[in-house]
């Protein structure tokens, strides 16, 4: 990720963006509910607050390393130790969901407060640190004497149990605070496996009680440029001087550690991360940042501009979250222009982003089309302009990766995106109502071009039992092999297609088969919005995928195989249309199309030969009856007549392709446009 960060930072020097420079100790606390404590100037604990994960993810903190955190602590030990199969426990158990009840219990219960001898060292070392800090903090300047004067008051606190209990005391004066953060905090909540004990992981967050008397608060965002300047001058200089494997310049080197900024989606972000105790690592006599030899300053200055290309304000513009390889995970993409890194188009929505499931937000076109304006205007984006994009993954809670990288011109994307959405549009003629929520009215959608990103959520699911569940515990497709295809102008990349075609079947083929055979015999009501939305996405992809195999829409919908899945589908109408009439409702699970489907996507000529021993009874009904009762019927025994022709002269093949497979779905799903309304009858809506 150094590569990625100081190409970054290069493009951004060379634009004249200015980075403030941000100390590596400067970090912030994480998302996780805790309490700002107040301290009098006898160090003892005044007052409490109480802030959320969310609020708590807005402040500052500084640490060593992963150590010695400060002003916020981190407690990891409850303030009881209570063992699991303590009555304690077993009571609010009974209590359930009575969270005024379990809180009044809980703070009726009297345990000694828990402290081990690490706890204790851990107190001492945050009070060593505290004890240096202060020295090269020390100011008369009122808007940051407030940092300054909670050292000093924080360094009174010297006894770590007097300071548990006064907290504890606090806790029993707040009725506000939330009954789920009480029992954590006082008992813990998450067992540790390895310790065998309860742990808490509460933030606690040091402050002045009379915190209203200074003009800036602690842990305000306004203290961030004063404490990376004071951490910068504590920071001793380096031992070593030599050659940069970034730049080739001899500059000072990093000889202790390298930034580890905090970015949106993957968390904590180490710049290099290797384990000291691999024998890899060892054999040429190197560990650490020894391995890499790079500047102090550029690593410095490639955390900030990580910083500054994630901001929240660039979302969307130049970083969006993406779908990783499992339903669980998210990536980091990152998108730049390499010339013009701040310009205000969403090329990050544009590669990243994923369609709503209700398709109410902005589709691919829309977000593409300012892109496209702005490159034919040549006002913004030139032919030649280079976008650089990379995706980052949390490969563990320590390691993230680099797992997509590549450059492109301005050309070359736009391009992609005007092919991308002529392939969208290869779809057949397809509706499918959508039940309205809560007092909304139902909707027809049809299919959409989709996001490339779309694709990889819609491989993470393998759709079961006819598409009335699915298992999410299935890799999806990278996000790579994604890009690949979306940037093929050429047709080059022709195996890339056809994987991820027989994935996309593989993985959605009971879904379509099912659902489509679903809305033959109105009985829309079982399948969720989820999965009438994956329909959608999936008769996209696989018509994205036909379109860039060279198979368009006006070739697949008059050729044998599309042909196939007609005649299927015609014959769930006549049957469904002979079981209305004559079984008087009774309608079968499977219609007899869809119950041929299975074989016909493998062997059609099998499939019509099987069908063609049961398909004469329902035949023979529409020539016999009369009215309007078998008007439907009629009409769909028609155009099976004239499919029939048409397969007869061709001849039925024996075997298909995945792209024969693809067609023969189309062909079942499409509505003719004359007499059929397969999935719009909102009396089945459910």
């Amino acid at each position: 990720m150094l590569n990625e960060g100081y190409t970054l930072y290069k493009s951004l020097e060379r634009c004249g963006i200015s980075l403030m420079p941000h100390h590596p100790d400067l970090k912030k606390p994480g998302r996780k509910e805790g309490l700002i404590v107040g301290l009098d100037t006898r160090g003892q604990v005044a007052n409490i607050e109480y802030r959320g994960s969310d609020k708590m993810a807005e402040l500052w903190t500084t640490s060593e390393g992963n150590h010695n955190s400060f002003p916020v602590l981190k407690l990891q030990h409850p303030l009881w130790r209570v063992d699991p199969n303590d009555a304690v426990r077993e009571r609010i158990k009974e209590l359930k969901k009575d969270e005024i009840k379990k809180r009044q219990f809980l703070m009726q219960q009297y345990y000694d407060i828990n402290i081990t001898s690490t706890d204790i060292n851990w107190w001492a070392r945050v009070h060593g640190r505290v004890d240096e800090m202060s020295h090269f903090f020390h100011t008369t300047e009122r808007e940051y004497v407030a940092l300054y004067n909670l050292m000093g008051r924080f360094l009174e606190a010297n006894d770590l149990k007097m300071f548990l209990q006064e907290l504890l005391n606090q806790l029993k004066k707040h009725d506000e605070i939330p009954y789920s953060f009480i029992e954590n905090i006082l008992i813990g909540n998450k067992w540790d496996k390895k310790k065998h004990e309860f742990r808490s992981e509460v933030p606690l967050v040091m402050d002045l009680c009379d915190w209203g008397n200074y003009p800036t608060r602690i842990a305000s965002q306004k203290l961030e440029s004063f404490v990376s300047e004071c951490l910068f001058k504590m920071q001793k200089p380096s031992q070593t001087n030599g050659i940069s494997a970034l730049s080739g310049r001899i500059i000072e080197i990093e000889d202790k550690k390298f930034p580890n900024p905090t970015l949106p989606i993957i968390g904590q972000t180490y710049l290099f991360s290797v384990n000291d105790q691999t024998p890899c690592q060892t054999r040429y006599k190197k560990t650490s940042t020894s391995i890499f030899p790079a500047g102090r300053n550029e690593a410095n200055v490639i955390q900030e501009s990580l910083r500054w290309i994630t901001s929240e304000e660039r979302r969307g513009k130049t970083w969006y979250p993406v779908p990783g390889i499992k339903d669980s995970e998210t990536d980091l993409l990152i998108v730049y222009l390499i010339d013009k890194p701040n310009t205000n188009l969403n090329k990050a929505r544009l590669l990243g982003g994923v369609s709503s499931t209700d398709l109410n937000e902005s589709t691919f076109e829309e977000i593409a089309a300012p892109i496209i304006d702005a490159y034919r205007g040549q006002h913004i984006l030139k032919a030649s302009d280079k976008i650089r994009f990379f995706v980052l993954r949390q490969a563990d809670p320590g390691r993230k990766q680099v797992v997509v990288n590549g450059d492109f011109t301005a050309s070359d994307v736009v391009k992609a995106a005007e092919v991308w959405q002529q392939a969208g549009g290869n779809v057949p003629p397809f509706a499918l109502l959508f039940p309205g929520a809560k007092d909304e009215n139902a909707k027809i959608l049809t299919p959409r071009c989709p996001f490339p990103a779309d694709l990889v959520r819609l491989t993470q699911k393998q759709w079961v039992r006819l598409g009335e569940d699915y298992s999410n515990k299935v890799p999806g497709i990278a996000l790579g092999k994604v890009y690949d295809i979306f940037f093929d102008q050429g047709g080059k990349n022709k195996a890339a297609v056809y994987a991820l075609l027989r994935i996309v079947l593989r993985r959605t083929e009971p879904l379509l088969i099912g659902l489509v055979g679903a809305m033959h015999k109105n009985t829309l009501e079982k399948f969720t919005p989820e999965s009438r939305f994956t329909l959608l996405l999936a008769i996209s992809v696989i018509s994205i995928c036909l379109y860039k195999l060279g198979i368009s829409k006006e070739k697949y919908m008059s050729d044998t195989f599309f042909f196939v899945g007609r005649f299927l589908s015609l014959t769930d109408t006549l049957h469904m249309e002979y079981c209305k009439n004559i079984r008087n409702g009774n309608i079968p699970p499977q219609l007899l199309g869809n119950a041929h489907l299975n074989l016909a996507l493998k062997n059609p000529a099998a499939a019509f030969a099987l069908l063609s021993q049961r398909i004469g009874v329902y035949q023979a009904w529409t020539r016999k009856e009369q009215g309007e009762k078998v008007k439907l019927a009629r009409w769909a025994v028609g155009e099976m007549g004239e499919i029939a022709l048409s397969l007869a002269n061709e001849g039925l093949p024996t075997t298909t392709d995945d792209a024969a497979k693809a067609q023969i779905l189309l062909g079942y799903l499409a509505k003719s446009g004359k007499k059929e309304s397969i999935g719009t009858d909102t009396d089945s809506v459910k």
